[in-house]
C-alpha cells in the first residue's frame, strides 16, 4: 500500500479516537461540577456555623449558628463530607448542645479548637475535590 493513502487515514482515525476521549473526560467533569459546588457551598456554611458557636456572643445569633450546625450534622452535609469531616463534626457536636440554651456563656471558647479542627478537614476535603494545591497549614493558631 502507499503511504498516501495510509497517512491520512491513519491520522483520521487518530483525530477521532482523541476527539472521543477529550469529550468523554469533559462530560466527566461536567457531570462531577455539581456536587462539586455543592459540597463548597456546605462546607463552607459548616464552618462559618462552627466559627459563630466559637465566637459569637449575640445570643441570638449564636442561636441562629447552633441550629444551622445541627441542620448540616443532620444532613446536607452528610452527603458531601469525608471522613475526616465526618471525624471533625462529631467531635464539634459533642460540646454543642442539641436544644436551645437559655442564657449562653458567650463567647463559647471550647469549641474554638473544634471549629478549627473542622475548618482544616473542610480545607482538606475541599483541596483534594477541586485538585487545589497549596501549602500544608501549620495549625500553630491556638486561641
Amino acid at each position: 500500500m502507499k503511504l498516501t493513502i495510509i497517512i491520512p487515514w491513519l491520522l483520521s482515525v487518530v483525530t477521532v479516537v482523541v476527539g472521543i476521549w477529550q469529550f468523554s473526560v469533559q462530560q466527566s467533569q461536567a457531570n462531577k461540577q455539581p456536587f462539586l459546588q455543592k459540597q463548597l457551598e456546605l462546607a463552607f456554611e459548616a464552618t462559618n456555623a462552627a466559627a459563630s458557636l466559637a465566637s459569637e456572643t449575640d445570643p441570638a445569633e449564636w442561636e441562629k449558628a447552633r441550629k444551622t450546625f445541627w441542620r448540616l450534622y443532620w444532613g446536607p452535609l452528610s452527603i458531601v463530607e469525608d471522613r475526616a469531616v465526618e471525624a471533625a463534626m462529631v467531635k464539634m457536636g459533642s460540646g454543642v448542645p442539641k436544644q436551645p440554651v437559655d442564657n449562653p456563656q458567650l463567647p463559647m471558647t471550647a469549641l474554638q479548637a473544634p471549629s478549627y479542627q473542622l475548618a482544616h478537614a473542610v480545607r482538606n476535603l475541599v483541596l483534594t475535590s477541586w485538585k487545589v494545591d497549596l501549602p500544608a497549614l501549620q495549625a500553630e493558631r491556638t486561641e
